[in-house]
Order: structure tokens, then sequence, then C-alpha cells
């Protein structure tokens, strides 16, 4: 890997992670009905098209870039391939991602369990440990978008862990696990026809959203992976490969974004139509525009933010509430009325959020790696 690619990667780690932060910061407004967003244009109001642009557009190529990144970086320096290569990648994998993986499941199960402590006392430890899936917790606790379905019309089940974000880890360590069928699949001295063949059904599913059912396995993790992979093992260069036709890709990028706010991202059958699409634009705008970026830093602690952002963000939602309600004497209901009325200040709501939590994160990152070191980088993969 040359370094401006290096640079690049290191650069977007942090942004990447405060997009996350936002995706899950969003503020829904009691009223605003997806199915008639024909008639309400792009929301109903000011505040929610706001949100809207960011938190369910905008944010949305961060874990698919975060799954780019990662299946480049496996495959960077990987030369034959030999016995000692794979086992020195998979045992850097461990470190990296398996221990983080178990350890930051373990401590939200804790903080769950400190937080729902009354509910523990009248309703039993075994109880609430069956009631959030048991060991399903490390794997599949959670479950959304049970209405949205792929081309075939079967449903698009997202699923994760009981610590929501790290879906990412779960379906990063199956992506882990495919790189030997990968590497046989896209090695240079492979047969040009199965690359070919695995390019295309790689592509396929995850255009078509096709839903793979299990835990783990997703199209969008399986393409996003394969795509580093394969400009990993090609010896090809991130930032060389998507400066091509950067001007019309941009240009794509601004209509499709349009859409998608209009559609409200993959909320909508139109929108989920075209949301494959408009990420994988997404995605080849950002790395198209990394070099300009390069130099930011930022990686030290951007894995930290994304990890512990769900421990905080309850509490920084619940504290931004309270001072709105202040300022305006009024109860925060999230509602159109009251989006409608102070447009600006839910806007604001919204930012704010976005920002104390990355912060917060941020200073318990410097606390945590001041005070213990070895266990700051056993969290962080390190």
């Amino acid at each position: 890997m040359n370094i401006i690619d290096s640079k690049a990667i290191n650069a977007l780690r942090l942004p990447l992670a405060i997009m996350v932060v936002a995706i899950h910061s969003y503020i829904a407004i009691e009223g605003w009905q997806y199915d008639s967003v024909a008639s309400q244009g792009m929301g109903s109001n000011m505040a929610q098209f706001f949100m809207i642009s960011i938190g369910h557009v905008l944010t949305h190529v961060a874990v698919p870039s975060f799954f780019l990144i990662s299946g480049y970086l496996f495959f960077n320096n990987f030369g034959e391939g030999n016995k000692i290569v794979w086992r020195g990648k998979f045992t850097t994998r461990i470190n990296t991602l398996i221990i983080p993986f178990i350890l930051w499941i373990l401590l939200y199960i804790v903080f769950s369990l400190i937080l729902g402590y009354k509910t523990i006392l009248s309703g039993g430890l075994i109880e609430w440990w069956e009631s959030h899936g048991g060991l399903r917790m490390f794997w599949c606790s959670e479950t959304w978008n049970l209405e949205r379905v792929d081309v075939w019309g079967h449903p698009y089940i997202a699923s994760s862990p009981i610590l929501v974000p790290f879906w990412y880890m779960r379906d990063l360590i199956v992506c882990i696990a495919a790189t030997p069928i990968l590497y046989l699949l896209f090695n240079k001295k492979g047969v040009k026809v199965v690359k070919v063949f695995g390019v295309g059904l790689i592509s396929f599913l995850y255009f078509t959203q096709t839903s793979l059912y299990i835990p783990g396995f997703s199209s969008l993790a399986l393409f996003y992976f394969s795509m580093g992979s394969i400009l990993s093992l090609w010896n090809k260069s991130l930032t060389d490969v998507f400066s091509h036709g950067k001007y019309l890709i941009w240009t794509c990028w601004v209509l499709l974004f349009v859409l998608q706010v209009f559609f409200n991202g993959h909320n909508t059958i139109i929108g989920n139509v075209t949301y494959p699409l408009y990420v994988f634009v997404g995605v080849w705008s950002l790395f198209a525009i990394a070099p300009r970026i390069a130099g930011w830093g930022g990686q030290n602690f951007s894995f930290f933010i994304f990890a512990f952002h769900i421990f905080v963000l309850p509490f920084v939602r619940s504290g931004v509430s309270m001072v709105i309600t202040l300022i305006t004497g009024e109860t925060i209901t999230n509602t159109i009325v009251f989006a409608d009325k102070y447009p600006f200040l839910v806007m604001l709501e919204y930012c704010l959020i976005i920002a104390i939590t990355v912060t917060i994160c941020m200073g318990v990152y410097l606390i945590v790696r001041r005070f213990f070191p070895r266990f700051c980088k056993l969290l962080c993969g390190r």
C-alpha cells in the first residue's frame, strides 16, 4: 500500500466514525409518514429534511466504506499467500477484531445490567438474560427493518448483537472467515472466467439486496469487503482507482442524493430500490476526495468512538432535550407540531447530540488510555 492510500484511509476513519454516530442520533418526528412522502415532498418541514439528509442518506456510506477498507487491508502485503502469511493475518484479526468484539459486548451487557437493575431485581436475572436472547446477545439479539424487502419481495431483515453498531464487527468476522474463498476466486493467478463470475454474483446479490437470511451474512458486507479485497489482491491503489471518472461520479452522487432525500433513503419503496446504487456512488465519491483530506488523522480514537457512543448517546439525548425544554418552556414531544414551531431548535438539538457524544467519547478514550493503557489497547484492537 502506498503512502497516499495509507494517509487517505487514516484520514477517513474519524469522519466515518462520526457518521455512524449521526446515524444513531437521528431524531424521529412523529406524524411524518414515509408512505405519504409523495404528498409531503422532502419531509414535513425543514428539520425533518435536514435530519433525513444527514442521518438517513449522507452518512450511509460509512459502514460500507469500513468494509471496503477492511478487505483492502486484509490482503495488503499478502504476497504469495503462504501458510505463514495466512497464520499472521488470522492471528492479527484475533487481536484487532475478535477480542475487542467480545470485550465490548461484555461491557455493554454489564452496562445494561446496571441500568436495568430494577427490572432484574423484580423479575430475576435469568428472565432478563433470556428476554435479551441469552447467548444470542453476542450474535443476533436485535432485529429491525422488518418491513424492508429485497427485489424479490423477501424480508431484508437487519440484525445485530446487543451492542447494535457491532453488527458491522459481526459481519466482518464472517467476511474474514470467507477470505480463503475470496483468495481462490480473485487472486491474480486465478481463472478469468471464475473472477468474472465471482464479481458478477457478488454484485448481483448486492444491487438486488438479496436477503441471505442468516445473521452475519449480508450482501452489503460481502460486496464491499470483496471490492476492497480485489483491489488489494490486484495491487491497485484505492485513490488511483476511485479517482477515475470522479467528476461524473460526483454528478451522479448529487442527483442520487437528492433522490434519496426525497424518498427518505431505504425507508420507502423507490428509495429502497435505488439505495444500493446511491451507496456505491457515495463510497466511490468519498474515496475520490480522500486524498484531499489526507493528513487529518484520528485513527487512534475513531474505533473507540464507534464502539462507545451507544453507551453515551441516551444520556446525551436526554440532557440536550432537558436544556431545550428549559429554553422553550415546552416539553419536547418530537412531533410534527413541535418541529414546525421550532425547526432550527430541532436541527440544533440533532447537531448537539452528535457533537457532545463524540466529544465525550474522545474524552473517555483519553482517560482510559492515560490510566488503563493496556486495557485501552485491548478495547481498540492494538
